[in-house]
């Protein structure tokens, strides 16, 4: 091989690896991210039954991971699944909640810039209340399936930074508590299938820069559980709450 065939030669393979890696790259951009990171949440609930009612607010702290598309993916397919676990305390009123739910949808584009999906989903959730009593100490721990539908807008400033806003509502679905009194004994039963709403809004910062992908939002929530059927150890037992948060995270 000449000297002038092999330049050429070697030039040709350069340029193939760089366009395969500009390729790569640029799949990267539009392909899934995992998220992992912290929430911080104000919660306000009321609990009550025949034996009376409780009012009050709790702080909560959490974190979570989520793996999908949903912040970076272009038309088509989207999808994300993620697990999230909080715990809140105040005045010896304790909360704590966990969570896995998968999404899948479609995405249509506007422009080059701004996108809409719908999607739907499915997780479970787990969640145990216990208030401070003057008495006898109680627990309320609900579990259950729950089935999600939503609608979501996307908004790429630049090719560094996504703007997300999502609305939608999750149907708790034969869900099961059990309450539990000190020296009185405990009871199962079923709770009332609830439609819950939620939104919120998230933003992708650093998404193809040189610097750390970073992410953060807000979210609202509103949760419901009120029991079927009557107990001997309670009557008419229904706790509320709507969650103020926010959340911060790294992307990789």
């Amino acid at each position: 091989m000449t000297t002038k065939a092999r330049n050429r030669w070697i030039h040709s393979s350069l340029f193939s690896v760089l366009a395969a890696f500009s390729f790569h790259a640029m799949a990267d951009t539009s392909g899934p991210i995992s998220t992992a990171g912290i929430t911080g949440s104000y919660d306000q609930y009321k609990l009550k039954s025949n034996l009376g009612s409780q009012n009050g607010h709790l702080p909560k702290a959490g974190v979570f991971y989520n793996y999908g598309n949903k912040m970076t993916g272009g038309e088509g397919l989207i999808y994300q699944a993620g697990v999230e676990a909080k715990f809140g305390e105040k005045h010896s009123n304790r909360l704590k909640e966990g969570r896995g739910q998968a999404d899948v949808g479609w995405r249509m584009a506007i422009d080059n810039q701004n996108y809409v999906d719908a999607l739907v989903g499915a997780g479970y959730d787990w969640s145990r209340y216990e208030p401070n009593t003057s008495g006898n100490d109680a627990r309320l721990t609900a579990k259950g399936p729950f089935a999600k539908a939503a609608l979501g807008y996307n908004h790429a400033f630049n090719n560094n930074t996504t703007l997300r806003l999502e609305g939608g509502v999750r149907r708790q679905l034969n869900e099961r508590a059990r309450l539990r009194i000190q020296h009185e004994g405990s009871e199962s039963v079923d709770v009332h299938d609830r439609t819950n709403p939620y939104a919120e809004v998230n933003m992708l910062f650093n998404q193809n820069s040189k610097g750390l992908p970073i992410t953060a939002g807000l979210y609202y929530e509103h949760h419901e559980d009120k029991l079927k059927d009557r107990l001997a150890l309670a009557d008419n037992v229904k706790l509320k709450h709507d969650e103020y948060g926010a959340k911060v995270g790294i992307a990789f």
